[in-house]
């Protein structure tokens, strides 16, 4: 059994590093015999932790870490085989660096209406006219369906398909819901998902309520990730885009985030430990997890105060010019005394 060794890189919702004080760190393991078991639990204080595991990871196991702060969602990780394979070559290494997020319980939300304009900067398909939306259905949107249109387009553009971004095949905007976005998607793309081995057939959606749009029987889903992967949903047929003259074909979609409800043996331990019984999942949480994948939706959410630490700025040093004189014998530097302060926390997991 080879030790793995985890790195985690605490952050707070703004993006900047944790400094809300103690957190409490707890390592289980998801699949023991009698169900999950609480390998560690510990306390630690610093953003970046050093985590030692000596556990198997040979045959289909899978760990959880969490760190929690009161008033916080617990920032979270799955931990898998998989996880520790470079894509590239498919070599197994022994060590990991993760980016995890502690979300409040209600995050702050007044850079959620900033985001629409960030994505007309970068000519998202969301914002661009006449098929994306505009501002003003933007700001109409109750601050849940902004928060989920924000995080969709994040995924979409960072989500690959033979070697395009998924979202390059979107062709207009139909519906934004609170967790969710109706849209239309390019007939070619339908075509390359069952081909793709980073997708996975599952079960479509029957036709949403309310709305004038089909059913979508024809659903893929991103396989990627443990956990926060997308799920497309496709109508059975195509149709001419409204509007478009020029006769393109386009399959109306369904496209929404997978917490990770799916896994039938993590499902319990998810409701209980993240999403807590009595909560309703929300799109803070798919903002945290988007994080730790290295996707950036275009806003950020407000953190708890003096939770989080900003990075710090450099100011020039230059020094007014000093009048010509004779040149003086210079001092020799005396060594530092004393070791360098450590700057990572390191904790230790023996197995049983």
């Amino acid at each position: 059994m080879l030790e793995k060794r985890v790195t985690a890189l605490l952050y707070g919702s703004d993006r900047n590093l944790w400094s809300g004080g103690t957190l409490d760190l707890r390592v289980t393991d998801l699949f023991a015999p009698r169900g999950p078991r609480v390998l560690y639990q510990g306390d630690v204080q610093e953003s970046t932790v050093d985590l030692k595991l000596d556990l198997p990871f040979d045959a289909g196991q899978l760990y959880a870490i969490t760190f929690s702060a009161p008033h916080h969602r617990p920032a979270w990780r799955f931990l898998r085989r998989p996880d520790f394979i470079r894509t590239s070559d498919q070599v197994e290494r022994d060590d990991l660096i993760v980016r995890l997020m502690l979300v409040p319980d209600t995050p702050g939300t007044t850079d959620v209406a900033n985001g629409f304009g960030r994505l007309a900067e970068i000519a998202s398909p969301f914002a661009i006219q006449p098929n994306g939306i505009d501002t003003a259905t933007f700001q109409a949107l109750d601050v849940a369906a902004q928060m989920a249109f924000l995080n969709v387009e994040a995924k979409l553009r960072e989500t690959i398909i033979d070697g395009t971004p998924v979202i390059s095949f979107v062709r207009a905007i139909r519906h934004v819901a609170v967790d969710r976005v109706f849209l239309a998607f390019d007939s070619q793309l339908k075509a390359r998902m069952q081909p793709s081995k980073d997708f996975a057939a599952t079960p479509g959606h029957k036709a949403p309520k309310g709305l004038d749009l089909p059913a979508h029987p024809d659903s893929w889903k991103h396989t990627r990730f443990a956990t926060g992967n997308m799920q497309l949903s496709f109508s059975a047929e195509t149709a001419p885009l409204d509007g478009d003259r020029s006769g393109a074909l386009v399959h109306s979609a369904d496209v929404d985030i997978d917490l990770g409800r799916g896994l039938a043996h993590a499902k319990e331990w998810l409701d209980n430990n993240v999403f807590r019984p009595g909560h309703k999942t929300n799109q803070a949480l798919v903002y945290g997890l988007l994080y730790t994948q290295g996707i950036l939706p275009k806003y950020t959410l407000d953190p708890a105060p003096s939770t989080t630490r900003q990075a710090p700025r450099l100011r020039s040093m230059a020094r007014a010019p000093q009048p010509a004189g004779p040149r003086r014998r210079a001092t020799p530097r005396r060594k530092a005394k004393g070791r360098p302060r450590a700057i990572r926390s390191r904790v230790r997991k023996k197995s049983r």
